[in-house]
């Protein structure tokens, strides 16, 4: 079974993921997720002490269940009960961060109650998502390095706005989600 501590270290491996519906990945967060803790460690020194950051990135994920028929519905509208998604919990990389395009992204401090997650997951899931059409269309066009390039001040301008965001008291964790006036 699930320890009380989920340990995540910097690598590209070091990824905890949940698979299922918005509601199945929130509904878990407020049954189990009360008892659970995501830390980030690191196994050597580091230069700088800046504790890391755990990132929460909610990515597409196809879901096999689905018929031709409500796979081709699915463009047209939303249905959240056949949506799947992939949450991935994960320390702060930048690099890696920036190569990674979700859906929508939110930072907490490591040492943060899954529990404590679930409303503020809540309330960035049912916002728009961080990337503009107009961002999308730039990168489709640009070379591969200029649209890397681009995805990273992306990613950068992203997490600004979340640091600038609203502070949530979450048990003495602070998590930053975005204001109101920032939609």
């Amino acid at each position: 079974m699930l320890g009380d501590k989920i340990s995540l270290s910097l690598g590209h491996t070091s990824t905890f993921v949940f698979i299922g519906t918005k509601a199945e990945i929130l509904e878990w967060f407020r049954t189990v997720g009360p008892t659970k803790i995501v830390q980030a460690v690191l196994f050597y020194d580091r230069p700088d002490t800046k504790p890391l950051d755990i990132v929460f990135d909610l990515l597409p994920y196809p879901n096999p269940d689905l018929t031709w028929m409500q796979y081709y519905q699915s463009f047209y509208y939303s249905d959240p009960t056949l949506e799947h998604y992939r949450l991935e919990l994960r320390p702060e990389q930048p690099k890696i961060d920036s190569e990674i395009e979700p859906l929508h992204r939110m930072y907490a401090k490591s040492g943060v109650c899954l529990g404590d997650m679930a409303d503020a997951l809540e309330r960035k899931w049912s916002q728009p998502s961080t990337k503009t059409y107009m961002d999308m269309a730039k990168e489709l066009f640009m070379e591969r390095d200029e649209a890397a390039e681009h995805a990273k001040v992306v990613a950068a301008t992203t997490k600004k706005l979340d640091e600038e965001g609203r502070e949530v008291e979450l048990e003495d964790i602070v998590v930053s989600v975005p204001t109101d006036s920032q939609k």
